[in-house]
């Protein structure tokens, strides 16, 4: 049960530093506040965040625990949803089979600390290569096919009467209070699926995404707060509190801008990565320092939930939108095989359908979950409603038509196999895109196999992504069978749900997709 161990979150902020981001000061039903004009600077002011941490930690160590207050009998649950956050992009292993599954320059102690606290999964995807339908996707948990929302530009086909997240945990527990905290980016205001505090319908614009100055954007600048990774964790710790003082069970979704563009970090950050050998996968000293920001908020989030005693009761979701980008700055590849990677040894990142786009940090601890554990077993965003559901008690709240399915058996046992339909997991990108593949493209992965499937080019390749993460051989001509198996399923799915179809994207007629003709170059890596 969690304590009410009541923190003073003035020790995060300098006096007037935040004026308007305290929920003890300003929280109300239907907080919708920019949160980039609360983070006005005071001119002169230096705000060191490690020094903050420390102090953090020095008031949770003098404190004493004010009894008679706890958290019902009802879990809690925190889900942290990073932004373009890469597969190896910690300095832990996201496969502790593979030494190659972890970033060769990057230090992240505190999100390495979250995995051995609990259970990573070496097979963790996000719904989809863009940060948008993957956000819907964990909402409502269904497909974005299924949602008929797959890319961010263009057309938005979903429909947004959904049962979300915290209706279906009210409908277990009315007590249950709700809060989603930075990037929503759903075209529905929070408040109608049940957020008691939120902050509007935001998008990459609030994080300080403008894409208005290219060099800016990807040589990198410093703020105090960059990408608000500091305000949005002591904004979730004051709403942790508050929720425990009333003895209220809580939902909280800390939805980060970064490690998405721009990259931002603090010159405490720039300076430590300054001294750190460079890799030779990851080289890039500014994004390195964004990460290293990001790691220090996990952390400070880490110091509060030990401080109000909620590892009995509360569990800890980590995960990524999706993969990381495939190269810095971004460039106009057009399918194009790069030399190499940033999401290494997966193949590409963020846009495209191969493992570095979908394959992500996955991770969870909590109750009943076994320290420094792992699952090889695939899961997925839309596995996290259900998930949720199921352990609080709320599965016949439910909608129907979910492709989600609750994890909670694989985080008892790592080895238990989840019940998927036929189907797998389906993933679905009709779209053409200059930076990325450049063509309609779907895949399924049905066990340890991958099927990677293009329209215009009417071309299939066949991976055994458990023994080859990096999609460097292609079993079709081998695996015929097997391959034409993948198929039905993808495409009887993808018609089941009504699926936006290639010809439907507002990519299909213009200068780049020309009604089809267009094919990408990122097949000349499996010549027949």
């Amino acid at each position: 049960m969690g304590k009410a161990l009541l923190i003073d979150t003035s020790l995060l902020k300098t006096k007037n530093h935040y004026p308007d981001s305290t929920l003890n000061d300003s929280m109300h039903p239907h907080m919708t506040k920019n949160p980039a004009a609360s983070l006005s600077i005071t001119q002169g002011l230096k705000l060191t965040w490690i020094a903050s941490a420390f102090y953090l930690k020095l008031c949770l160590i003098c404190m004493l625990s004010l009894g008679g207050l706890c958290a019902k009998e009802a879990p809690n649950f925190i889900l942290v949803l990073t932004d373009d956050q890469g597969w190896t992009s910690l300095s832990a292993a996201m496969d502790l089979r593979r030494t190659d599954s972890k970033s060769d320059y990057h230090k992240t102690p505190n999100m390495d600390a979250l995995l051995e606290r609990g259970m990573r999964f070496s097979n963790g995807y996000a719904a989809a290569p863009v940060c948008s339908p993957t956000r819907y996707s964990i909402q409502f948990g269904k497909s974005p096919a299924r949602l008929n929302y797959t890319r961010v530009l263009g057309r938005n086909g979903a429909d947004h009467n959904q049962v979300g997240i915290p209706q279906v945990l009210k409908a277990a527990d009315e007590e249950y209070f709700c809060a989603h905290l930075g990037k929503w980016h759903i075209s529905a205001d929070p408040e109608r699926y049940g957020y008691d505090v939120h902050d509007g319908k935001t998008t990459n614009r609030e994080g300080g995404f403008t894409m208005k100055n290219h060099i800016r954007e990807w040589g990198g600048y410093s703020e105090d707060d960059p990408k608000r990774v500091f305000s949005l964790t002591n904004r979730a710790i004051d709403f942790m509190q508050k929720s425990l003082k009333e003895e209220r069970p809580f939902f909280i979704q800390i939805s980060h801008y970064a490690v998405h563009s721009d990259l931002v970090y603090n010159e405490d950050a720039f300076d430590e990565v300054g001294n750190w050998p460079d890799g030779k996968v990851h080289q890039n000293r500014a994004y390195a320092a964004m990460v290293h920001n990001l790691d220090q908020s996990i952390g400070l989030l880490l110091e509060a939930y030990d401080a109000m005693d909620l590892a009995e009761n509360t569990y800890l979701i980590f995960t990524s939108d999706n993969g990381g980008m495939p190269t810095l700055p971004i460039q106009l590849n057009k399918g194009k095989p790069y030399p190499a990677g940033l999401n290494s040894p997966l193949l590409r990142g963020k846009w495209d359908l191969t493992e570095g786009g979908i394959r992500v940090p996955f991770a969870v601890m909590g109750p009943g979950v076994e320290a420094g554990s792992q699952s090889n077993e695939p899961v997925i965003s839309y596995d996290l409603l259900p998930t949720l559901a199921d352990i609080a008690g709320a599965t016949d709240a439910l909608p129907d038509e979910l492709d989600g399915r609750s994890i909670r058996p694989v985080l008892k046992n790592p080895d238990t196999k989840i019940q998927r339909p036929p189907e797998g997991l389906v993933f679905h990108f009709p779209h053409y895109n200059v930076v990325g593949l450049n063509e309609p493209h779907s895949a399924i992965r049905i066990g340890d196999h991958k099927l990677l499937k293009f329209t215009s080019s009417k071309r299939e390749l066949l991976f055994n992504v458990a023994d080859d993460p990096s999609e460097s051989e292609d079993l079709y001509e081998a695996n015929t069978a097997l391959a034409g198996k993948l198929n039905t399923a993808l495409e009887t799915y993808l018609d089941a749900v009504g699926a936006e179809k290639p010809e439907d994207s507002n990519s299909w007629k213009d200068w780049n997709g020309r009604s089809g003709a267009t094919k990408t170059l990122f097949l000349s890596r499996y010549p027949k």
